[in-house]
C-alpha cells in the first residue's frame, strides 16, 4: 500500500497522482493555488484514486456553500463506485463527506477525529476538520482538536507550520492570547508564507485593541501573506479594520475596493467580508458611496441558491438588505431562513437559535425599528458562538446593538455594552468615538 509523505495509507492511485495529491494537500494549507484544480489532474490520471475523490468532496464542503453540493455528490460517488480496496482511513473520511453532505456538521466532525486518532498525521482531516469547528462555532476544538494531534508532528513532518498555525487560531478564540501569539510566531518562523498564523496574530491584535502595531504587523509581512493567497482577502479585511478604529475611512475604503472587493464575489466568504466591513464604516459614519448597493445585487442574486443554508452568511445578506432598503429581499430571506429552521441538521440548529433572530433584529434595525432591533439581539448576542465566525467576526453584533440602542435613546444599555470594548480596547479609538456618539443623542422621551 502507498502512503502519502506524512505516512498517510493510500489505497489507489499512481505515483503521479499521489504527487498531485500532496501538492493539492498544502495548496490547501497555504491558500497558495487551487487544489481542486490540482486534485482534477489527479484524478484524471487515476480515475480509481478514492483519496482524491473525497478530497475534493470535503476541500468543496468547506465552502459552506449550496451551490457546491452537486459536485460533492459527485465525488462521494466515485469514492464509492472506486472503493472497493478502500482502506479504513478513507471510509472514515467517505463518512464524513456524506455526513456533510447531508448537513449533519457535528457527526462529520466526530468521524474526522476518529480518522485522526488512528491518523494524527492526516493533514486532510485536520485542516477541514478546522474549518468545520470554525463554521460550527465549537472554539474548544478549534483549539483542542489540533492539541490532539499536535505530539505526532515536528518539524520534520510537512506541513507542521500549518498545525501551529491552526492550534495558535484555535488558542486565540479560547482566549488565550499570549500562548496564541507565541504559537502564530513559531509557526512563521518555519514557514514565512503562512497566511493563516498571520491571521491568528492578527486576531491577537484586533483583540486586545493593538490597533498601530496591527497595522504595522500585517503591512510589514505583507509581500509575504498576500501575493496570489486565496485568503488575503481576509487579512486586508482585518488591515481595514484597524484602519477603521483610527477613523481612517479612506485607506479602509481603499482596501475595500482594492483588496477585500475589487470585484464581484466568486466565494460567499469574500462577499461577508466585503458586507461587514462596509456595516461597520456606515455604523461609524463613513460615506460609502454605491458600494453597499453592489454588494446587496450579489446577495440577492444569490439568495434563492443560498439563502437559508448556512446562518452565519444569511445575517450578512441581512446586513446588505438592512442598509439598501431592499424590504422584499428582507422578506424572501427571512421565509428562507424560517423553513430552514424548521428543518433538520446542525445549520437548522443554528438557525433557530442565532440566525432567525438575528436576521429579524436586522430587519427591524433597516426599517427604523431600534428599540425591537436591540431587543432581539441582546438575548442573542452571547450564544452567537453558535453559528460560527469568530470573536472578531461576531463584533458586529455588538457593534449593531450598541447602535440601535442608541438611536432608540437607550444610551444606559448602549453605554453598558459598549464597556467591554472600552475595558478590553483601551487604546482603540473607536469605542471612544462610539461613546461621545452615545452622549451627543438625545434621550428618548418617556
Amino acid at each position: 500500500m502507498n502512503h502519502d509523505a506524512r505516512g498517510i495509507p493510500v489505497s489507489s492511485g499512481s505515483a503521479d497522482a499521489i504527487a498531485r495529491y500532496e501538492t493539492a494537500i498544502g495548496q490547501l494549507q497555504s491558500y497558495v493555488g487551487d487544489p481542486i484544480a490540482t486534485i482534477d489532474g489527479a484524478l484524471a490520471e487515476s480515475p480509481d484514486f478514492v483519496a482524491g475523490h473525497l478530497m475534493k468532496a470535503l476541500t468543496l464542503a468547506t465552502l459552506a456553500e449550496r451551490q457546491y453540493a452537486p459536485a460533492i455528490a459527485q465525488s462521494i460517488a466515485a469514492a464509492r463506485e472506486h472503493g472497493a480496496r478502500a482502506n479504513g482511513r478513507e471510509l472514515g473520511m467517505l463518512q464524513a463527506a456524506c455526513q456533510l453532505a447531508d448537513g449533519d456538521w457535528h457527526a462529520a466532525c466526530r468521524s474526522l477525529d476518529a480518522v485522526l486518532a488512528d491518523n494524527p498525521r492526516d493533514a486532510l482531516a485536520l485542516q477541514v476538520a478546522h474549518l468545520m469547528d470554525f463554521y460550527r462555532g465549537d472554539a474548544l476544538n478549534l483549539r483542542n482538536r489540533v492539541a490532539r494531534v499536535l505530539p505526532h508532528w515536528s518539524r520534520d513532518v510537512p506541513g507542521y507550520s500549518y498545525v501551529l498555525g491552526m492550534h495558535a487560531f484555535g488558542l486565540e478564540e479560547m482566549n488565550q492570547y499570549p500562548e496564541a501569539e507565541e504559537t502564530a510566531r513559531a509557526a512563521l518562523a518555519i514557514e514565512p508564507k503562512d497566511g493563516w498564523a498571520v491571521h491568528a496574530a492578527t486576531h491577537v491584535m484586533e483583540m486586545q485593541g493593538r490597533i498601530g502595531e496591527g497595522i504595522d504587523w500585517l503591512v510589514s509581512r505583507e509581500r509575504d501573506w498576500a501575493p496570489d493567497n486565496g485568503f488575503a482577502f481576509h487579512n486586508f479585511w482585518h488591515l481595514a479594520l484597524f484602519h477603521l478604529d483610527g477613523a481612517d475611512h479612506t485607506k479602509a475604503l481603499d482596501l475595500y475596493d482594492r483588496a477585500v472587493h475589487p470585484v464581484p464575489a466568486q466565494m460567499l466568504l469574500t462577499l461577508v467580508d466585503a458586507t461587514a466591513l462596509l456595516w461597520r464604516l456606515a455604523l461609524d459614519g463613513a460615506d460609502v458611496g454605491p458600494r453597499f448597493g453592489e454588494v446587496a445585487d450579489e446577495w440577492e442574486a444569490k439568495l434563492d441558491g443560498e439563502g437559508g443554508y448556512y446562518a452565519f452568511n444569511d445575517l450578512h445578506a441581512a446586513l446588505a438588505f438592512a442598509a439598501t432598503g431592499r424590504d422584499g429581499a428582507t422578506t424572501r430571506l427571512l421565509h428562507a431562513v424560517a423553513r430552514a429552521a424548521e428543518g433538520g441538521g446542525t445549520n437548522a440548529a443554528m438557525e433557530r437559535e442565532v440566525g432567525l433572530p438575528l436576521v429579524r433584529a436586522i430587519a427591524a434595525y433597516g426599517r427604523g425599528r431600534f428599540d425591537e432591533a436591540a431587543d432581539l439581539i441582546a438575548p442573542v448576542r452571547d450564544i452567537a458562538h453558535r453559528f460560527g465566525g469568530s470573536h472578531a467576526q461576531r463584533d458586529v453584533l455588538s457593534l449593531t446593538l450598541i447602535d440601535a440602542a442608541r438611536r432608540a435613546g437607550r444610551a444606559s444599555l448602549a453605554k453598558h455594552v459598549l464597556s467591554e470594548r472600552l475595558v478590553a480596547k483601551p487604546g482603540g479609538a473607536w469605542g471612544r468615538r462610539i461613546l461621545a456618539r452615545i452622549d451627543a443623542t438625545p434621550a428618548a422621551p418617556h
